[in-house]
């Protein structure tokens, strides 16, 4: 029967850990934050073909990415991460980590796993601060990069576990 798939459960996380360690540090991403949008942006090439009164679209590609918008939560390993990235105006290299993208609400039937993919991702900062009076918040953009690696998670507690899809 079909269920309407609640927000909560299209989760990401983002490796807050050091970069290349065997053992991931994955950090939810959406603590004080009202909008986490994934943006797809679809790559399109159109042509108007001499014997076609219509033109045609081919789909090229897609550039993703995911727009943030968090308020300054100190102690939050994601704030954490994104503000010392700001802090040191990190580019290129340095601004590279990893995303894990989940759909809780597509659980295996066989096991306790949901179906997820990691991407590696840059992380770029757009704004930081805001009004008088208010909590200041830090705009961010995940851009992801390249082909994703499919498979699954399981949670020990709140702790993710990504396992790949074997190929057969």
């Amino acid at each position: 029967m079909p269920q309407l798939v609640k927000r909560t459960e299209i989760i990401a996380y983002l490796n807050t850990g050091e970069k290349g360690a065997i053992t991931k540090t994955w950090s939810l991403v959406g603590n004080k934050t009202t909008d986490l949008s994934y943006s797809y942006n679809p790559q399109q090439t159109t042509e108007q073909y001499v014997v076609d009164d219509v033109a045609s679209t081919t789909l090229d590609g897609y550039q993703l990415a995911i727009d943030g918008e968090m308020k300054c939560y100190f102690g939050d390993a994601v704030y954490d991460y994104i503000n010392g990235l700001r802090y040191n105006l990190s580019i290129g290299d340095s601004a590279v980590t990893e995303v894990l993208l989940i759909d809780k609400y597509d659980k295996s039937s066989s096991d306790s796993s949901f179906k997820a993919q990691t991407f590696e991702c840059t992380v770029s900062v757009n704004s930081y601060g805001g009004a008088g009076g208010e909590t200041p918040t830090i705009s961010y953009t995940i851009g992801i990069n390249g082909n994703p690696t499919q498979g699954s998670v399981t949670f020990t507690g709140k702790t993710p576990t990504f396992t790949p899809t074997v190929s057969a």
